[in-house]
């Protein structure tokens, strides 16, 4: 196969990470994050992630009084949970649990609950943002990293709408779920995924998910984040898009007299991201 177009893809994102090393360059969203997180222990999905090591994107890992570890497998392609040592400031719990179940856990443990690139290969992602709002204490925050599929092997796919994600979660859809299979085999961009091989090698891993867990099953936008979270009853505080192909959402879990609020709160948020989509939109053509 012809890697072009992935090393291609590479080189356009070095100079943003080149950039961001040099200057200790965060998010645009990181100093009204920071905050929120500091001194605080927290619960991570899907960890350790790069991401929030010091001098990268959202460097949290710093500011935290500790993390516990959440994954699906004591072991997954992205690496192992007792990697963690070496990226925040001591070593937590490890939990082996889905993200859409995690019953282990009490009610109101978690000051904050960080998953980055992890929402796309979740079959249930409103059902696993409920269970993550479940664990925080009053006022907690999620903070939720996604792949701006314009920059990614996702770029031929549509966003998934949000009436789709919904039904997903009131239908309580199970991870084994495979409805965006056939979606995933026409429009996933192979020349920008060497690690999934062939396009036989990729169809064979899609069709045992349930136990790699590398497929995106859904595509998100900023807006639809927002949807999510108002749909949740949870205040979203920053979103951004980040180059190179990163969605940041940060939510707060609502006091339940500000309920009636949160929808038209979170409006902004759709607002702007509808926004952004159309100014590329211009700059593209």
């Amino acid at each position: 196969m012809n890697h072009y177009r992935y090393y291609f893809s590479l080189l356009r994102r070095l100079p943003h990470a080149v950039i961001r090393r040099i200057m200790r360059k965060s998010c645009q969203s990181y100093p009204a994050t920071a905050p929120y997180l500091t001194g605080k222990y927290g619960l991570e999905i899907g960890g350790p992630s790069g991401i929030f090591c010091r001098g990268h994107l959202i460097p949290v890992y710093s500011l935290c009084r500790g993390i516990d570890i959440c994954n699906f497998s004591t072991q997954t392609i992205w690496g192992k949970p007792t990697n963690r040592p070496r990226f925040g400031p001591r070593p937590g719990k490890q939990f082996v649990a889905e993200a859409s179940d995690l019953s282990m856990v009490p009610d109101a443990t978690y000051d904050f609950v960080l998953a980055s690139h992890v929402l796309e290969h979740v079959a249930n992602p409103l059902r696993a943002l409920q269970e993550w709002k479940r664990v925080l204490n009053p006022e907690g925050t999620v903070l939720v990293v996604v792949p701006d599929k314009r920059e990614t092997f996702d770029h031929r796919r549509a966003v998934t709408p949000f009436n789709h994600i919904e039904a997903d979660f009131i239908a309580n859809t199970p991870e084994d779920d495979l409805t965006h299979l056939d979606e995933v085999l026409s429009l996933h961009d192979l020349a920008l995924d060497p690690p999934a091989g062939s396009r036989q090698q990729f169809r064979e891993r899609c069709l045992r998910n349930h136990s790699v867990r590398a497929m995106h099953h859904h595509v998100f936008s900023l807006e639809t984040l927002a949807l999510m979270f108002s749909r949740l009853q949870m205040r979203v505080l920053t979103a951004t898009i980040e180059s190179p192909y990163h969605i940041v959402a940060f939510a707060q879990k609502a006091d339940p007299a500000e309920h009636k609020l949160v929808r038209l709160h979170n409006l902004r948020f759709q607002t702007s991201g509808l926004a952004h989509n159309v100014a590329r939109a211009k700059r593209s053509s």
